[in-house]
């Protein structure tokens, strides 16, 4: 894709509702651009009216003739209508066929024309969509099937990357999720979006994990502020913004290690909410905080990537961001400028109310206020918490807090799925990456006194390796998990078959496990459970022992410190 000339100027067409907050970043950036801005919009609800957002601002209905008006008196070079409503788009739409940008010169970024008409045409998405093979049905034609969004942000050199997530209300399996991402790249490049951003819409059926197309927006409402920095010129790796490589059809992150941050920034300071790492998929989602095989160095990375993110996204408020960890690279493979499903976690975890925070900071509050209130801690964030700190663990949407790890594991899962078997009989089938990890784990396990069943690759590994393993039946795996023969399934191969042996374990209550590092974290609960070591600890009595300085939660109460 050709690098576009930066332009001098730029017309913005609004008409809301819109997202009021990430409306008036993508103004921000422009104008941090040095772009002339013009704003033309009679909705008085939002932001981008107030004059300090734009060097003209029209209160003007939004219609060909008035916007045509605008052009030949201000004369843009560049036209963007993906902020606002869908009026902005159907202007734009007859502005471009009229020839009335053609006759002024004028260009549109953030997307194309293509792009917005396959939006507004069923047929024409239908027709693009599978040429990047990818299926559409109206989203009338899937009831009760889950619905998701994904905005995909696109560069000049044509880096496409999924920015923002909006998710139904079940979850989603790593494999599903991979290859819905995989759809709405593919989609957005076959459209010809970007520059700058869309959003791809899926509907998913739950038990067979069927992706469907259901809509294209040449909009974005979470990532504006981003898609309008690769709209005028910025790349993704710019941005500090790069996905990590996952092999086609892969179901994890294989070497990676995926971490989650939750983060707070106010235009100039960030304020690291919680660094959670992840070993389990998203379809089973598990995470720990603090994380236990981080080091300062890490740290010290994710906390720079979040700030990068932060200030090239215009962002005011909370950040979520997913990376991956590789030996060479951090990598980012999503940024969410909102508050994550994981906030109550980190905010029990680490004691500090990030959701009253976040909303203060959107208001206009500073970190630094907010530290001198005693909302936020005075010193020290949720990436700097001691390392003799309890661990928390996150099952799904319950959690465990103990001294150790295994043991905090062992709570949660307890807690999200029932107790963690102590013996018994388990399946293991792993992907060829994961031959070399998977060893120490399932030795584990055998020593543990558990029965080991193997597909044919996996088994004929750990039979080399000298431990007592029984080659599966193939067909005879679902029936014995029916039956309630295996106590724990961990499987990192590819595939549908998959899919049946998760359903067979959902429904007979088994842990199901789709990573290494997942399988490595039920190892130490297990061994955890064995020992008998539990105890029970407050949550107030783990907050009070997180802080160095004890003052600022006193004076959050209306107590002397």
């Amino acid at each position: 894709m050709p690098r576009r000339p930066e332009p001098r100027s730029v017309l913005v067409i609004g008409s809301g509702p819109v997202v009021l907050r990430h409306t008036a970043a993508a103004c921000r950036v422009l104008k941090a651009a040095g772009l002339r801005v013009t704003v033309v919009d009679s909705n008085l609800a939002t932001m981008t009216t107030d004059p300090e957002f734009a060097d003209s601002t029209y209160l003007e209905p939004i219609d060909p003739g008035t916007v045509e008006q605008v052009i030949a008196r201000e004369r843009p070079d560049a036209l963007l209508p993906t902020l606002g409503g869908q009026a902005a788009l159907d202007t734009t739409v007859a502005l471009y066929e009229s020839g009335v940008l053609t006759r002024y010169g004028v260009e549109l970024i953030g997307t194309g024309i293509d792009a917005i008409l396959a939006g507004e045409n069923p047929e024409e998405l239908a027709r693009i969509a599978g040429r990047a093979g990818a299926e559409t049905v109206p989203e009338a034609s899937v009831p009760g099937w889950e619905k998701f969004e994904l905005e995909v942000v696109r560069d000049h050199e044509d880096t496409a990357a999924v920015a923002c997530s909006a998710e139904g209300s079940g979850s989603l399996t790593d494999r599903v999720y991979r290859r819905m991402c995989d759809v709405a790249v593919a989609v957005t490049r076959a459209v010809g979006a970007g520059p700058g951003g869309c959003t791809v819409r899926f509907a998913v059926d739950p038990p067979g994990g069927r992706v469907v197309v259901t809509g294209f927006d040449s909009r974005v409402a979470g990532s504006s502020a981003l898609a309008v920095k690769l709209a005028v010129g910025h790349t993704l790796d710019d941005l500090g913004f790069v996905t990590a490589p996952r092999p086609p059809g892969a179901g994890s992150t294989g070497d990676a290690l995926e971490i989650d941050v939750d983060a707070l920034y106010d235009g100039r300071e960030l304020y690291l909410g919680g660094v959670m790492e992840c070993f389990e998929a998203p379809g089973n989602p598990a995470c720990v905080l603090p994380p236990i095989t981080l080091g300062r160095a890490d740290l010290a990375r994710v906390r720079e990537a979040t700030r990068v993110l932060a200030e090239n996204t215009g962002l005011r408020g909370p950040l979520n961001v997913r990376y991956a960890l590789t030996p060479g690279a951090l990598s980012v493979l999503e940024a969410n400028p909102r508050e994550d499903r994981t906030i109550p976690f980190v905010s029990r975890a680490t004691g500090v109310p990030l959701a009253k925070a976040a909303a203060r900071v959107m208001l206009g509050a500073r970190i630094a206020g907010l530290r001198a209130e005693g909302l936020l801690p005075p010193i020290g964030d949720g990436g700097t918490l001691p390392p003799d700190a309890a661990v928390a663990v996150k099952q799904g949407e319950v959690m465990g807090i103990d001294s150790n790890f295994g043991t905090a594991y062992a709570k949660a899962h307890a807690a999200a799925s029932g107790p963690l078997p102590t013996k018994g009989r388990i399946y293991a089938a792993f992907a060829a990456r994961d031959n070399r990890s998977m060893i120490f784990p399932v030795k584990a396990l055998a020593d543990n006194g558990f029965e080991i069943l193997a597909a044919e690759g996996t088994g004929t590994i750990l039979q080399y390796l000298g431990l007592p393993v029984t080659i599966a039946r193939e067909h005879s795996l679902v029936d014995l998990v029916e039956a309630g023969d295996i106590v724990l399934v961990v499987d990192t191969l590819p595939g549908k078959r998959q899919d049946e042996i998760r359903t067979a374990a959902a429904a007979r209550g088994i842990p199901y496990l789709t990573t290494v590092q997942g399988l490595a974290a039920a190892v130490q609960g297990i061994e955890a459970v064995t020992r008998g070591h539990s105890s029970v600890l407050s949550l107030q009595e783990h907050i009070a022992a997180l802080w160095p300085v004890r003052a600022w939660q006193d004076s959050s109460r209306g107590k002397p410190a």
